[in-house]
């Protein structure tokens, strides 16, 4: 527990699978920027393809804004779906105090939180 509470920089995967194949079309996977804002006050944000979506709910201190990725992406059979949140920049200056990651409409089957 303590090592999540700790993080400076969180590489959060949350995957139906491994991966989701390299061969999906556009529409198939998606990444979207969004802003961590420090301050101890609990923020969500979310994106999904099809009836699929991935929620990351947040609060962390320290630091200023940054700039963050969440990645979705469904398998062309539609049976896989994958979640990734991840701070493209490395180093992150803010300490999570809390964070989370649900999937709705899919079964987690594997998921990992390190730092690097």
């Amino acid at each position: 527990m303590l090592l999540f509470v700790k993080m400076s920089l969180l590489l959060l995967w949350t995957l139906m699978s491994l991966c989701v194949p390299a061969n999906t079309s556009p529409e198939q996977t998606k990444t979207v920027e969004f802003n961590v804002k420090p301050g101890g006050v609990v923020h969500t944000f979310s994106e999904g393809i099809r009836e699929y979506e991935c929620t990351f709910t947040y609060a962390s201190q320290g630091g200023t804004n940054e700039q963050w990725l969440m990645s979705v992406g469904l398998s062309e059979d539609d049976k896989l779906f994958s979640c990734s949140v991840w701070r493209p920049q490395g180093k992150s200056y803010l300490f999570f105090t809390q964070f989370k990651a649900e999937l709705k409409g899919a079964k987690v089957e594997y998921a990992n939180a390190f730092e690097r």
